[in-house]
């Protein structure tokens, strides 16, 4: 997974400094990531309406005559739940700031390893889910973004991951069903199961996925595959 990671002051100094120790910290845990600068909220927002998702945000709490409070109020008011870590050389912001929901909170200039604990805290939250397997080659630990779909053949599960190889292991669709995270995954036949994140195309009656693969849809479920859908792409995307 490839973080999008931005960073939002108006403290030119400051971010030539702080710049490199982000990077630091986080090429030290093998992050991958993209790294933004702004230097004003405005400039941030008018990425983020033009669809600019990002899954951390550095933000100065204070800017000249805006309070980088008031941005991320704006953002949860939205109900986008970015997590956001503020900065600042004052505390007198910090109890206001909790109403934005932050995830850390940090003091400049910035101690590295309280920089550390953030990335941590973020690190954990946001780490792929994984599935552990039984195939028929012995152990299997797979991020759940990587499974398309899950079919039962016979007595044995079939998984299609991203890759375009297929796992195979012995069990039941029944079974593994209370395994999966909850709202990710749907049984649109009571020979699949498919991942919500990979559905491209829902039609009467089949659904088309993002390896252009196509897996039937019962009729008697179709209504209730079509909402759940509709409510994931709804969460997954959010509108300014």
């Amino acid at each position: 997974m490839i973080y999008e990671i931005a960073v939002c002051d108006d403290d030119t100094v400051f971010l030539s400094s702080f710049r490199p120790i982000l990077e630091e910290a986080l090429n030290a845990r093998s992050a991958a990531y993209n790294l933004t600068i702004f230097n004003d909220p405005s400039s941030l927002m008018q990425e983020m309406r033009q669809g600019r998702k990002f899954d951390l945000l550095f933000l100065d709490i204070y800017y000249d005559q805006e309070k980088g409070i008031q941005f991320a109020k704006s953002l949860r008011e939205r109900n986008d739940q970015t997590d956001i870590i503020f900065m600042t050389a004052l505390t007198d912001y910090a109890v206001e700031s909790y109403d934005a929901a932050p995830l850390h909170y940090l003091l400049k200039p910035i101690d590295p390893e309280k920089l550390d604990t953030a990335l941590s805290r973020f690190l954990e939250k946001n780490s792929p889910q994984k599935l552990h397997f039984m195939t028929t080659r012995g152990h299997l630990c797979v991020p759940v973004n990587d499974i398309i779909f899950i079919e039962i053949y016979g007595h044995e599960i079939i998984i299609h991951l991203s890759n375009g190889t297929k796992e195979t292991c012995i069990g039941t669709l029944k079974g593994l069903e209370p395994l999966l995270p909850e709202f990710t995954f749907v049984r649109p036949h009571r020979s699949y199961l498919v991942n919500l994140g990979h559905i491209s195309e829902i039609t009467r009656y089949q659904i088309r996925l993002s390896s252009n693969e196509f897996i039937p849809v019962s009729k008697n479920l179709y209504n209730d595959i079509l909402s759940s859908f509709i409510t994931y792409a709804n969460q997954s995307s959010i509108s300014f």
